[in-house]
């Protein structure tokens, strides 16, 4: 079976200008990539890394080739929230012959290049797609980069907010234990779903991913839970680590994003709800760094190296 791990997190955002907009996320003790990348249909795209995966921004630069795009993606622009997940797998053609093998109906794996590179440049990605009865609730890919270096520690960046790393992620569905079976069973079907109060949960790779209740979510982050108008949009939560949760709410605060104080099994967490132009919501916890990255080793028996910017 191969391995494939959450890589990105994708949604589009209503905001005038990506470039000013990720301003307000540096505002907030984020370090936005100074990189840009565009994409079909009229996107210019701007990324936030949390750890070794990131957040991408959709935003359209041409409204003209937006406007003659698939109906689909207006729709995943006009619910501003999160819909796309990027899995990432070292050879994507060996996850389609995996998964045909154990007898999943999956199309043919695809590639491509920047929408602005030169003519007959070289594929940067190559794509497996999902169908969503495989995956329910979120658009999702897998993808190997072929210009990105193999081998070697990976390496992440404290952001100033002391934001490091993206530990799980969670899904609202009016189904919880029948997604996360489903994914399970695509993803890491050697691993256990497991059921607590509000969520189930299974592990996929480094992270973990959880599904809980409409009613579930409201009890755990008080906020009222809004389906979308698409079949796309059950991503609710990404959950964080900080060296510092003080420092956490200090600089978001300051910035403008409204947070609430939670406890989460006895520990402090601070739910940063979604700014309405991109519809990301944190949940982020207090860790150190070093116990973090000793779990990350064990974990996935990768090697992880905290850069300086």
């Amino acid at each position: 079976m191969t391995n494939v791990h959450f890589d990105h997190f994708i949604t589009y955002t209503s905001a005038a200008d990506v470039d000013e907009y990720l301003k307000e996320y540096a505002a907030q003790g984020f370090m936005p990539e100074e990189r840009t990348v565009r994409h079909e249909p009229g996107l210019r795209n701007r990324f936030v890394f949390l750890g070794t995966e990131y957040i991408e921004f959709c935003w359209v630069e041409d409204e003209e080739l937006f406007a003659a795009g698939e109906e689909e993606e207006k729709l995943l622009r006009c619910a501003v929230r999160p819909f796309g997940i990027g899995m990432i797998a070292e050879d994507v053609q060996a996850v389609h012959e995996d998964w045909t093998a154990r007898g999943y109906s999956v199309p043919a794996v695809w590639s491509k290049a920047p929408r602005d590179a030169p003519p007959n440049a070289p594929p940067s990605w190559s794509f497996q797609e999902v169908p969503a009865e495989l995956l329910p609730g979120v658009n999702a890919f897998v993808l190997t980069y072929h210009n990105r270096k193999k081998g070697g520690a990976r390496k992440i960046h404290i952001h100033p907010n002391t934001i490091y790393a993206l530990s799980k992620v969670t899904f609202v569905a009016a189904e919880p234990e029948s997604r996360a079976i489903h994914w399970r069973n695509l993803l890491a079907p050697d691993e256990q779903v497991k059921p607590s109060k509000m969520s189930f949960a299974v592990t996929i790779g480094a992270h973990r991913a959880s599904w809980m209740s409409p009613n579930a979510y409201l009890a755990t982050y008080h906020r009222q839970w809004i389906p979308a108008p698409h079949p796309y949009g059950e991503m609710a939560v990404l959950h964080l680590r900080a060296a510092n949760l003080q420092t956490v709410k200090t600089m978001l605060e300051h910035a403008g994003r409204r947070i609430t104080q939670i406890s989460n099994r006895g520990r402090k967490e601070l739910f940063v709800e979604p700014d309405e132009r991109d519809g990301f919501a944190f949940a982020v916890k207090e860790q150190s760094i070093n116990t973090w990255l000793q779990e990350r080793m064990d974990r996935t028996g990768e090697t992880i190296d905290i850069e300086e910017r």
